[in-house]
């Protein structure tokens, strides 16, 4: 999935820059697009066997045994671990391609609103669901936008604003400030680990993954809260 992606932020860039090139084409010739080109390109190739895929295929077991550890019904058991699965797979996309999708992100919100309607899946009901899906997006929001005003450009993507929001529509909005917290500690922490291992790393400002923070902050709060 990372690798798609990225191809089709490459293939987008591409598609750009031939708008604006000089046009050879002759007067009624018509552009043929491929519409099942980001299908052929998703399913192109296997995940590569490395240390990342060990990684994720190790948090995805743990996450099967967590849901199965605390889920009541075979029902809930199901629900969490999709949920889960979702949140690895974000945390490993935004890590390679510093993109949170829509696609990932909005179903999960979505899902942890509509669980709320059966009583085998419910949480924390509708109405605090609801609530934790605008305490996850609309202050973080609002904050983005003052920033964008003051400094001119965006300081944090769209894409953690709708993982927040999903992660407050399965928990609630009470455990979103911990999960921030913890997720921008992660992330300093991170950061300086980087710059003492190496030495010319990349600065502050240039725009950095935190939703592999987020999702991390998201487990770790969940366990030990």
């Amino acid at each position: 999935m990372p690798q798609h992606y990225a191809s089709e932020e490459a293939a987008f860039i591409k598609e750009m820059l031939a708008q604006h090139a000089p046009q050879v084409a002759s007067p009624g010739h018509i552009a043929q697009v491929d519409y099942a080109r980001p299908i052929k390109s998703f399913f192109s190739a296997l995940p590569p066997a490395n240390f990342q895929s060990g990684l994720t295929s190790i948090a995805v077991a743990l996450a099967a045994a967590w849901a199965w550890y605390t889920g009541a019904n075979l029902l809930e058991i199901t629900t969490w671990f999709v949920f889960y699965c979702g949140l690895i797979i974000l945390a490993v996309v935004d890590y390679k391609t510093k993109l949170l999708p829509d696609v990932l992100t909005l179903p999960l919100l979505w899902l942890g609103i509509v669980i709320q309607l059966f009583p085998e899946t419910r949480t924390v009901g509708l109405d605090v669901s609801v609530l934790g899906a605008v305490a996850g997006y609309l202050p973080l929001w609002v904050v983005a936008q003052v920033y964008r005003a003051v400094r001119g450009r965006d300081g944090l993507g769209m894409g953690d604003l709708k993982l927040l929001a999903a992660m407050g529509a399965w928990s609630g909005p009470l455990l979103l400030p911990y999960v921030l917290l913890l997720a921008v500690l992660l992330a300093l922490l991170v950061f300086l680990i980087e710059r003492v291992i190496h030495r010319h790393a990349s600065s502050f400002h240039e725009e950095r993954p935190f939703g592999p923070a987020i999702v991390t902050a998201y487990f770790l709060v969940l366990i030990f809260a």
